[in-house]
């Protein structure tokens, strides 16, 4: 049974803002390249071209301004693409990118 109407968000869990929520996807994106890399399985010139990528995101969570939300955006697109070949770090680069789509200055 309903009664009313439900206006606005409708949020389940604890509430963060989504700069936190990107904040902790690039953290766990880092994390897991860092341990690709420590297995081998990732190349060091690789994980270094998508941390350049990734400080294009960091610029942005520290300024907020729309100019960088677009850089951002490309910059989340172009490590997605470059990690397109390892299923679990591109799975997390998706999952960075999905949340920084939502976000809006």
């Amino acid at each position: 049974m309903q009664i009313g109407k439900a206006i606005g968000d409708v949020t389940v869990g604890s509430p963060c803002s989504r700069k936190d929520n990107l904040r902790d996807r690039l953290a766990e994106l880092r994390s897991a390249m860092r341990r690709s890399v420590a297995s081998k399985a990732l190349q060091p010139e690789l994980h270094r071209l998508v941390e350049a990528e990734l400080s294009e995101v960091d610029a942005y969570l520290e300024t907020g301004d729309e100019e960088r939300r677009g850089k951002m955006l490309m910059a989340l697109k172009k490590a997605k693409g470059l990690l397109g070949d390892f299923a679990d770090l591109a799975s997390i680069a998706a999952l960075a990118l999905a949340v920084g789509q939502g976000l809006s200055s």
